[in-house]
């Protein structure tokens, strides 16, 4: 049961965090290729954990919780920066 909770947790998240990423638009914020590298990297990432859950190959198992609540701030942190990373971080 909770290994299912934390999969499905991280399937969302993972969703959420893809989706912010996609659709951040700059308004006026500065270029930088470090951070759209990064982001791209993470969405790269996201994108690998939501088919690879969605495929049966990724389950969380129960002792993932601390992974899957760091998971949840870190998307927490980049919804409230409208999907800035370098707003994550104050690099910029």
């Amino acid at each position: 049961m909770v290994p299912q909770i934390l999969t499905q947790a991280t399937f969302w998240l993972c969703v959420a965090l893809f989706v912010r990423l996609f659709t951040f638009r700059r308004r006026g914020a500065r270029f930088r290729r470090d951070m759209s590298c990064l982001a791209w990297l993470v969405m790269v990432a996201a994108g690998s954990a939501v088919v690879y859950i969605g495929k049966g190959l990724l389950v969380m198992p129960a002792n993932s919780w601390p992974l899957v609540l760091l998971l949840a701030v870190f998307v927490g942190s980049v919804c409230q920066s409208a999907g800035n990373l370098a707003r994550v971080w104050k690099m910029g």
